[in-house]
């Protein structure tokens, strides 16, 4: 230890030691086959065997969960899955009493930013917390249809974004983490990775993804900021590329979802003992890794349940085993499953199903051959090790009680029609006398296949599938919820409504289906039990500000203005780079004629990029409440432009013309209103007549 002591800024000698800047990077689906220093000959990734080279190589890596939000969730709290309360893609966000690692950072005196890469890892799931300035905000456009898969943002402009924090930022010591999306499906690598890795683009993503790494570590090293900053390098999880039978990844936790790569980069002067780490290790491990390393008082570390790293680095070997935990509940929410857990040692890799699996990854690397048979020894020492685990872990105020519905979101549930509670979410433990997922892949193969063709748009074709599989799979409740989406997607409104009532039915805690209630409602104009489900939905994630937007433009409709200026404020106080918001709360002043105030509502809103004809049709109202016509004017030409066929900025143009005296010209706009909508015309006869 005296080596490690040495070079720990709190521990040397003379105590002058600036602290390290620490930065961390996750590459969100990236495979530890892939990369050069993990032995991969086919795919060019310079810049991560570069930071290898100049660092230590965990060749053992485990992520907790094969999920993006979950997997991030335990990386950046240092606790199990289990422990924090982000599992699963359905699951409402990070529990607000587990400390985060850019917290700890910032009370130790640390600036603190994050730059993410898709809307997966949006604030609204609690990830932010402790970050002086969480980048998470995408192109304008992308919000049109907010899902937590669809939305991102393609590498070079994180790497842009990241770049110009680092150059704008206060002195002192920084905490820095930066997430890669790209090599997430669908797979659209640029060019000309896309031709180099034609037929592989998946590798051609990993490929692009490390040209846009180097980069990053370019500039560091331009600026002197490279040698003296302990870099970790990992992934939220891998790729299963069609190996037993899954597509992507989350339903399966075998070598491909599971095994990620992690390389520590410690600044110049620190000697590792080893170079490459055999040892099986956690992506928990890294918060207390990088904060032991900064030498954080030990009250900062108490709620980390990773092991540190550093004595493997320092040393090349511990007296006390160490194993590599995962968990999937992804087989029970898509397919009703059972959900999956598993424990890996530098050799074996045990997983816990109704079907149990034991495999010698030494001996069989690709997990084709269950060999618990032969080895019950080495399957009940694991079983019993992970049982250990899941015991330990397990919140105390949660033991027994998952599932269950609280007595306020119960009242919301029964506001919709919901008399009957007992059909919540399963248990997330292991449950021997569910499905094992093994025997389920096709059903799930069929979901995803379902998915895919609502994703190109074959909508009826989509949920004849859905609708075949929920006859066989009635408990399900992401068929029902599928369904609903495509017939909104359809305008079929009141069909959606049903499909996404039966998925509340099945699962009163799944918010995207009461969000999808919401938005079918309100397509419907049922306005009241839009309302109920948008407020359902935000009981079930008060920070869903999707959910509080879509609540305001109830609130229009109800005549509710103040309380929807309420509800667009919070929006924007948790995410005030998000255009949409900006321009609906300029509408909501305008319609309480409070015009100077709307006015620098829409110009935010203009400049973060949202483009509407409506709101450039309000933002005229307010220039001429203000007297300034002429900027009205230009205002309704634009709402025109954004979309010829909206009538009510030519009637505005024609008022104006009149009241200049301009006959003709009103005229002329009248006439154009009228073509598109004879029943306005007819309502404003008796003026232009």
């Amino acid at each position: 230890m005296a080596v490690l002591a040495a070079f720990l800024p709190g521990c040397s000698p003379a105590g002058k030691a600036p602290p390290p800047n620490v930065i961390l990077i996750t590459i969100d689906t990236l495979r530890a086959d892939r990369l050069g220093c993990y032995g991969n000959t086919q795919v060019e990734t310079p810049a991560m065997d570069a930071l290898a080279r100049d660092g230590v190589l965990f060749e053992k890596a485990i992520a907790q969960v094969p999920l993006t939000t979950p997997s991030h969730a335990a990386i950046l709290t240092g606790t199990y899955p289990i422990w924090n309360g982000m599992r699963d893609w359905s699951d409402p966000g990070l529990r607000s009493d587990v400390p985060t690692l850019a917290e700890i950072f910032k009370r130790q005196g640390y600036a603190t930013a994050a730059f993410v890469s898709a809307f997966v890892l949006d604030s609204m799931w609690g990830l932010n917390r402790g970050f002086d300035h969480y980048d998470d905000w995408f192109d304008t456009q992308d919000y049109s249809q907010v899902k937590r898969q669809s939305v991102e943002r393609s590498a070079d402009k994180t790497v842009d974004r990241s770049i110009a924090w680092l150059q704008s930022r206060r002195p002192g010591p920084f905490f820095l983490w930066v997430h890669l999306y790209d090599p997430h499906a669908p797979y659209r690598p640029p060019e000309p990775f896309k031709s180099r890795y034609q037929g592989r683009p998946y590798d051609g993503e990993v490929a692009y993804t490390d040209q846009q790494l180097g980069r990053l570590m370019q500039f560091l090293r331009g600026q002197g900021l490279y040698s003296s900053a302990l870099i970790a390098l990992t992934s939220d999880h891998g790729e299963a590329l069609g190996e037993h039978q899954e597509q992507e990844h989350g339903y399966f936790i075998y070598e491909p979802s599971i095994h990620v790569p992690l390389v520590l980069k410690f600044p110049a002067g620190f000697v590792p003992a080893e170079r490459r780490i055999p040892e099986a290790v956690n992506t928990i491990d890294l918060a207390p890794t990088v904060t032991r390393f900064c030498a954080f008082p030990s009250d900062e570390l108490r709620s980390f349940q990773g092991r540190s790293l550093l004595t493997l680095v320092t040393k090349g070997s511990e007296a006390t085993p160490r194993y590599g935990y995962s968990e999937s509940l992804y087989p029970r929410s898509l397919v009703g499953a059972s959900a999956l857990f598993g424990l890996q040692t530098e050799r074996y890799h045990y997983i816990r199903a109704p079907h149990e699996e034991l495999y010698d990854l030494g001996q069989d690397p690709q997990e084709k051959h269950n060999v618990l048979r032969e080895n019950p020894t080495v399957a009940a020492a694991l079983r019993e090790e992970l049982q250990g685990i899941l015991s330990r872990y397990k919140p105390a105020q949660e033991a027994g009680a998952e599932g269950r519905v609280d007595p306020e979101t119960a009242e919301k549930l029964r506001s919709l029609g919901y008399v009957s509670l007992s059909a919540a979410r399963p248990p997330g433990d292991f449950d021997p006398s569910a499905p094992d997922p093994k025997e389920l892949i096709a059903t799930y193969n069929e979901i995803t296949r379902a998915i895919e063709l609502a994703d190109r748009g074959s909508y009826g074709e989509a949920n004849a599938r859905l609708s075949a599989l929920a006859a066989k799979h009635p408990k399900i409740y992401l068929l029902p919820f599928l369904e609903g989406e495509n017939l909104r997607a359809m305008g079929d409104a009141r069909g959606a409504i049903v499909q996404y009532r039966r998925a509340l039915g099945i699962n009163p805690l799944f918010d995207q289906a009461a969000m999808g209630l919401g938005q079918a409602a309100y397509g419907a104009e049922k306005n009241s039990e839009a309302a109920k489900a948008f407020g359902l939905a935000l009981q079930l994630n008060p920070r869903n500000f999707a959910a509080r937007l879509a609540l305001a433009r109830v609130d229009w409709r109800l005549g509710r203005l103040d309380e929807a200026a309420a509800e667009q404020l919070k929006v924007l106080d948790s995410h005030p780079n998000f255009a949409q918001a900006h321009a609906e709360y300029g509408i909501t002043l305008v319609r309480l004629n409070r015009y100077a105030e709307a006015l620098p509502a829409f110009r935010k809103g203009i400049d973060f990029g949202y483009r509407d004809p409506e709101v450039y049709n309000f933002m005229a109202n307010a220039y001429r409440a203000e007297g300034r016509v002429d900027e009205a004017a230009r205002a309704y030409e634009q709402a025109i432009s954004l979309d010829p066929k909206y009538p009510t900025p030519y009637v505005n143009l024609a008022l104006i013309y009149d009241q200049r005296g301009q006959r003709e010209k009103s005229r002329e706009y009248y006439q154009k209103a009228c073509r598109i909508s004879p029943e306005l015309c007819r309502q404003l006869a008796a003026k232009f007549r």
